[in-house]
């Protein structure tokens, strides 16, 4: 089954084409719902196993702190450490960033054995005391099922990737308990924008995964908090801004410090192996000090204490400066896992800090520090995945409180904007692709999917007859620098595209008996005015072509039609089309 990419609800192909994606929708639901059942079955079992039966075996007492603790993520970080280097090197960090790589740059393909692979190691980084968190695998988890799908019915790259959308959405509802935050985490970070034909299988499949998970372990909030908004003052408001700048400006220098922990690992002259032993070792230590803080594994448990009322202004200070330290050493060691709790988790320690001292300073106008405890979560996550919207729905649905979230967006706003000038309009998610030359920020797949090729496309064009010679063809192009293409032209008829680079390949002896017919390419060189950036890259990629000759189909008579050359799109003017969505200058009509 291929769905034509581009249609519209105007034919009965395109609804066709919509309800067979809505019916994948709720199978990518159903797993998505599963997988999230299971990441969670598996956690809770290897954390037992690790806390009630390992640690009484190797308990050593010296002044009132177990070193026992030491061992357990040190182990579990020996075991993820074997499996990722001997099994799959994919399921390594937090598993977004493979994602969005998939998404944009590898027309949607990511192995279902990535996804089974990441579901073993993240638990066992979890449930060993690791601190991480569970989005990123089981976002991987649910899209590399959605891509498996998505190529066993051979979908075009666009259904492929709104399939993985689906499996990602699926499982971060099931996972939180948050239909509208998962579906709105695939559509805001993947697609970084919504559409009605987008939306509604999204929405579906998270709807789904949430009903498979609550039947299970049931529907009630995961964090649970006591406020109420009507005692706001309206001065307070402005308080949550200066949150909102101070949890934003945390954001980034806890990246920072990941980075730097992160080169620190890389340059270790260790096995590979060894190097989430070493970070588990490092988060164990911390464990040992503070084992029931919300320390060990992704610390959900802390911040339900922080909720509670139950840390105090220095303690909220020293686990938020720990947490930086203990996901650090877990994922930049090379150990698997997300940072969406982590960084709930620094957030709430953070923004608590930030209400008690607001209190102390202005006692009358603020009305409850809890509050700021979520709205911190809420800023950190959201300045550092560039998701405001995403965070305040999750939020909301995981403590069951719908009206905090006026609060929410303003926080969540405000240290979106300081993370957007801090990473540059990156994310920690894309920053971490640019490590791998892919230049990629928050934006990138919005402007791919939804820019037209003939708004880049190149009309400064030269062409060639298929009966040039050779050497004359290379005095054609030499006098014509900027040019590596040229559209090969037989009398007004279009019939290929031959390139600078062919040259090479036959003999310089040979240059004044061949002709250009014979170096010319004529197969998976055309491509629709219409087509968007994305289909266009995802066509270079496949056929590996450094340009396409942009054409227009038009009906000679009722049986004839001919190809008219409209211009050339290169990889070049990809890159220049992104180059220019961030330089605020308008673009001249091509």
């Amino acid at each position: 089954m291929s769905l034509a990419p581009g249609s519209t609800f105007q034919s009965s192909n395109s609804v066709r084409r919509w309800l067979v994606l809505c019916g994948l929708a709720i199978v990518m639901g159903i797993i998505g719902g599963l997988f999230a059942v299971l990441l969670r079955f598996l956690i809770e079992k290897i954390t037992w196993f690790f806390l009630e039966f390992l640690l009484p075996f190797i308990t050593i007492n010296v002044g009132g702190y177990n070193l026992g603790y030491i061992i357990l993520p040190a182990t579990g970080g020996l075991i993820v450490g074997i499996i990722i280097n001997n099994f799959a090197q994919e399921t390594k960090g937090s598993g977004i960033p493979l994602l969005l790589e998939s998404i944009t740059f590898r027309r949607a393909r990511l192995s279902a054995k990535v996804g089974l692979y990441k579901t073993i190691v993240t638990a066992i980084t979890i449930g060993s005391g690791g601190n991480a968190g569970r989005e990123g695998p089981i976002a991987l988890i649910g899209a590399s099922f959605g891509s498996y799908f998505g190529k066993k019915l051979k979908l075009n790259p666009e259904d492929k990737r709104l399939l993985m959308a689906c499996g990602l959405a699926a499982g971060i509802s099931g996972t939180f308990n948050s239909p509208l935050g998962g579906a709105f985490f695939g559509l805001e970070i993947l697609y970084q924008g919504i559409t009605l034909f987008a939306s509604i299988p999204v929405f579906l499949a998270a709807v789904i995964g949430v009903l498979i998970a609550g039947n299970i372990y049931g529907f009630e909030a995961i964090f649970s908090i006591d406020v109420d908004i009507s005692t706001i003052h309206p001065i307070e408001y402005t308080f949550f801004i200066v949150v909102g700048i101070v949890c934003g400006l945390i954001a980034y220098y806890r990246f920072i410090i990941y980075r730097a922990m992160e080169k620190g690992f890389r340059n270790l002259n260790i096995p590979g192996y060894l190097k989430p032993a070493l970070g588990g070792l490092l988060v164990g230590i911390a464990i040992m000090f503070y084992p029931t803080y919300g320390l060990f594994g992704s610390g959900f448990e802390g911040i339900q204490l922080a909720l509670d009322a139950q840390f105090s202004l220095w303690l909220l200070l020293i686990l938020g400066i720990l947490k930086i330290f203990t996901t650090g050493s877990t994922i930049a060691s090379g150990g698997s896992g997300g940072v969406f709790a982590p960084l709930l988790f620094i957030g709430c320690m953070f923004g608590g800090a930030v209400g008690l001292l607001l209190e102390l300073i202005a006692p009358n106008i603020v009305s409850n520090p809890i509050l700021y405890c979520i709205l911190g979560a809420a800023a950190v996550f959201s300045a550092s995945a560039q998701a405001p919207l995403n965070i305040c729905l999750i939020l909301a649905e995981m403590t069951q409180h719908f009206d905090v979230f006026p609060p929410l967006l303003i926080t969540s706003i405000t240290s979106f904007l300081v993370g957007r000038i801090f990473f540059k309009g990156s994310s920690i998610y894309t920053l971490i692709l640019g490590e791998k030359g892919h230049g990629l920020k928050t934006d990138t797949i919005y402007l791919l999917g939804k820019s037209q090729v003939h708004e880049f496309m190149s009309a400064n064009l030269i062409t060639v007859s298929p009966d040039l010679p050779i050497l004359e063809f290379a005095q054609v192009s030499s006098q014509n620098h900027d040019l590596n293409q040229f559209p090969v032209m037989n009398f007004g008829k279009l019939e290929g595209v031959v390139y600078l680079d062919s040259l090479y390949s036959v003999s310089y002896e040979t240059w004044d008996k061949i002709s250009v017919r014979e170096l010319m390419e004529t197969e998976n060189i055309y491509i629709s005015t219409n087509a968007t950036l994305q289909e266009a890259m995802d066509m270079m990629t496949k056929y590996d072509r450094p340009a396409l000759l942009v054409t227009e189909i038009v009906q000679i008579s009722d049986t004839e039609e001919e190809r008219i050359l409209k211009g050339l799109l290169t990889m070049n003017d990809v890159i220049r089309a992104w180059k220019e969505s961030h330089s605020g200058k308008p673009r001249p009509t091509p």
